[in-house]
């Protein structure tokens, strides 16, 4: 909708006044502000009588009849009018059991009106229960008419879309249930279902075979404009098709001039300018079994642009047609110069996707990389291009001459091969010396690199920015008029902010003088620093085994109920990453780990993916001190720092989506004899599918997927305790972290109050304010 509406600014001189819930649910329709035309339709919870009130108050050009919405609530109703105007649909049979389908009066007057029918003669039998009906499990009759499986079941109720289909013996019986998708699922079969409902009232539908098991979506737009597309139809096998972007693949097919026609018709016969309809084409013929009401094309420009520009054409000809009479009888604090209105927008961003920020150590003692100290007594950093070779060059003269470890050599040399290129990477060379002799003991190597932007952050800022920017046009279409935005110096945040920006505005020439960096407001702060850190002491304790938090306190948390206390959710975690540990040693010494994925993201490898995650099983795969008589030493070697669970989450999310096919592989369990995924001890096992995760695929080690889901409920409990636990400690950590930004974001709203023109203050950040 919004599409259409950013693009309807382009084609005319309108002025977009949205009503909003408070003003539609609150506000008398006396109260609600006036307008020329009105795009009005049916949802959940959409009080449709007021609109209607409305719409005989103001008599605004109405895009969709709003009397006539109330025709699509009952299948019975639909086809009893499809059939009136002779739109052809599959054979059927009605049972009703709940007095019949009932109009409302104005919807009535309305299709009178349009039609010229009287919507009651029309039902006829379908406005009373139905008394001569029998079912079997052969089929359905109803007044002597047989309809024998294999057919559909559906809810009179058009908002009931659990749809039931039965089949014949033939077929081998059973039924598939119906539903709306549920991520990749839009049906599942039941051989258990096999006797249609006795009760309700239901439309039993012939199933038709229809050309490529597909069925055809319809869009119109009047009888100037019509849109449709293929998608393989949910009773097939229930699995939905999508494209990267996770959108249902669908495939753009011309119509027919029959199905034009038909089209046409159900458009005029419901008095639905916009409206979408489900076909089947079967053997050369077409069969409308759906009509959905307020329908739009999704991700399709071409129909954006033909809608919007014939509901601006169409809207200015009504204009010529019928002289607005409405604005004069409208009260002046009404008009739509005088509605509420978008004054400023100040919002706060963080990056977007980026790699998992990695380091590597290491200690040297031989003479290329005490060289490259050039006689210096503190340590040296490497950044540029040319300074990294100057590391690279060391470690080849190392390895010809045979000074150090080949494999710890090998392992550095490889980062800065893949990493040398990225702005993030460095190596830090810090000498070390003796304390007595002060002569040079050995040298400190630390390669650091990751955090780099990657493509998937990069479509993140874009669709932030362009669909934030439909928002506040059709808000206030001026509301970037007078814009600023301020960002972090970090690279990553700096990229966002530049493409997140230049969409926002419409992808101007050049977005110079835009952005402005400030370290102050929104780099890093160590004003906190001594109060997180004794917060962190606090959540290590917290997460001893056998500390039983109070419920009240992880109520607050979020925590969730039916699963068990945090230190043992913990411990699993521990218990999983050992398991791999192992698989992924294994695969790694039996696999050609170079062909498991071809293509990796910012230069990432099988050598630095094993890198990262034996780090991450130091930090967890832990032992417990056995002949220590120490029991703090024991509880502390059986706990792992939870310190490492954002790390932790941030490389399984990391590789889930840009590695996937890799972490699968090399995680994949040979003997495939995965263990159970939480311990005994644990109280939540029976509701273990509750937290099934969906970032995997169905076919991964059950462990992988487990570890994913503890870790992620593991996160969302550490990741906001670190800024406080108590109240007081959040308020004060919050205060000492964030009181620069507030008292910006402050002044910035008592400048939008006393500003005569909107404004717009954006702020990036790497920090989780």
């Amino acid at each position: 909708m919004r599409c259409i509406l950013d693009k309807m600014l382009m084609y005319g001189d309108f002025e977009v006044v949205i009503f909003g819930d408070k003003t539609i649910i609150d506000e008398e329709v006396e109260n609600w502000p006036g307008c020329d035309f009105l795009i009005c339709f049916f949802s959940d919870g959409f009080p449709l009588d007021k609109a209607i009130k409305y719409v005989e108050l103001r008599k605004p050009f109405c895009v969709n009849d709003v009397c006539m919405q109330s025709l699509l609530w009952d299948r019975r109703i639909v086809l009893a009018v499809l059939d009136a105007v002779g739109v052809p649909t599959p054979p059927r049979l009605v049972i009703s059991r709940d007095g019949g389908a009932k109009v409302d009066a104005d919807a009535a007057r309305s299709f009178h009106e349009n039609s010229g029918m009287d919507i009651n003669r029309i039902l006829g039998k379908y406005a009373q229960n139905t008394q001569n009906y029998k079912i079997t499990d052969d089929g359905v009759e109803v007044d002597g008419i047989f309809l024998q499986k294999t057919f559909l079941e559906k809810p009179t109720d058009s908002e009931n879309h659990n749809i039931n289909i039965y089949y014949d013996k033939a077929s081998g019986g059973g039924g598939r249930r119906l539903f709306r998708k549920v991520g990749n699922k839009s049906s599942e079969f039941d051989p258990n279902l096999s006797m249609p409902a006795t009760e309700g009232s239901w439309i039993y539908e012939s199933m038709m075979v229809t050309e490529n098991s597909e069925d055809v979506k319809v869009y119109t737009v009047g009888s100037q404009f019509v849109h449709a597309e293929t998608r393989k139809s949910p009773t097939v096998d229930g699995l939905v098709k999508r494209n990267t972007e996770g959108k249902e693949i669908r495939y753009v097919t011309e119509l027919t001039s029959e199905e034009k026609n038909i089209a046409a018709k159900v458009s005029k016969a419901f008095g639905q300018m916009i409206c979408g309809l489900d076909l089947l084409r079967v053997k050369g013929k077409s069969y409308v079994i759906d009509v959905n009401g307020w329908s739009f094309v999704k991700g399709n420009d071409h129909y954006y642009d033909q809608c919007a520009k014939i509901l601006s054409e169409t809207f200015l000809r009504s204009v010529q047609r019928r002289p607005s009479v409405t604005l004069p009888d409208i009260p002046r604090e009404i008009l739509p110069e005088n509605s509420w209105r978008l004054k400023g927008f100040a919002a706060v961003f963080r990056h977007g996707d980026r790699t998992p920020k990695n380091k590597h150590k290491i200690s040297l003692t031989s003479q290329p990389f005490i060289d490259l100290l050039e006689g210096s007594t503190q340590e040296v950093v490497f950044r540029q291009k040319h300074q990294l070779q100057l590391v690279t060059n060391a470690i080849n003269k190392c390895l010809e001459e045979k000074m150090e470890s080949e494999s710890k050599l090998m392992a550095l040399k490889e980062i800065l091969e893949k990493k040398s290129e990225l702005p993030g990477t460095k190596v830090q060379v810090k000498p070390i010396f003796d304390k007595d002799s002060n002569t040079l003991k050995k040298l400190q190597v630390n390669v650091k690199w990751g955090g780099e932007f990657t493509h998937a952050g990069l479509h993140q800022s874009r669709d932030l920015g362009e669909n934030l920017r439909k928002d506040m046009k059709i808000l206030n279409k001026h509301i970037t008029d007078d814009i600023q935005i301020w960002s972090s110096s970090e690279r990553r945040v700096r990229a966002t902010a530049d493409v997140f920006t230049r969409y926002f505005l419409g992808r101007p020439e050049s977005i110079e003088g835009v952005i402005s960096e400030s370290k102050y407001l929104l780099d890093d702060s160590n004003a906190a620093k001594e109060q997180m850190d004794a917060v962190k002491k606090q959540l290590k304790a917290l997460l001893r085994p056998g500390y039983e938090i109070s419920s009240i306190l992880l109520a607050q948390c979020g925590w969730p109920s039916d699963m068990a206390q945090p230190h043992v959710i913990l411990q699993e975690v521990s218990a999983i990453m050992a398991r791999l540990k192992v698989i992924m040693r294994l695969n790694w010494a039996t696999k050609d780990v170079e062909q498991l994925q071809r293509r990796w993201c910012c230069f990432e490898s099988p050598n630095l993916f094993k890198e990262r995650w034996e780090k991450m099983f130091n930090n967890f795969c832990i032992t417990q001190v056995a002949d220590s008589d120490d029991s703090d030493l024991k509880k502390e070697a059986v706990c792992p720092d939870p310190s490492g669970i954002p790390e932790l989450y941030d490389s399984l999310k990391y590789d889930a989506l840009h590695n996937r096919q890799f972490l699968e592989a090399i995680f994949s369990d040979p003997e495939a004899s995965s263990t159970s995924s939480i311990s005994e001890t644990s109280s939540n096992s029976s509701e273990r599918g509750k937290y099934r995760s969906s970032e995997f695929s169905d076919t991964c080690n059950p462990d992988l997927r487990n570890l994913y889901t503890y870790v992620r409920v593991l996160f969302n409990f550490v990741a906001p305790q670190e800024y406080g636990i108590s109240e007081k400690e959040k308020k004060t950590i919050g205060m000492l972290i964030g009181l620069p930004l507030l008292k910006s974001i402050l002044r910035d709203l008592e400048d939008f109050k006393s500003s005569e023109k909107p404004k717009t203050r954006l702020y990036f950040t790497k920090g989780k304010y």
